[in-house]
């Protein structure tokens, strides 16, 4: 699978899901939505595979769902 690029200026700010295409807010620090998502490492793993940017929070939540189902390939 293609590796997709960071979508941001590398100081946070507008990004787009490289999964569904919808414009989100990516602060790159610890202050983003996406530090208060309990994120396994075998999706951090997976993620890291396969994008070079962030997520929005619903393709994120998802992928912790299908990894807690043990459904994540």
């Amino acid at each position: 699978m293609e590796k997709h690029d960071r979508q941001s200026d590398g100081k946070g700010g507008n990004a787009t899901c490289p999964v569904c295409g919808a414009s989100f807010e990516c602060k790159l620090s610890a202050e983003c939505w996406c530090s208060s998502v309990n994120v396994p490492s075998e999706v951090r793993e997976y993620l890291a595979d396969r994008y070079d940017t962030c997520l929005c929070r619903d393709c994120l939540e998802k992928l912790v769902k299908k990894a807690g189902a043990g459904e994540l390939s």
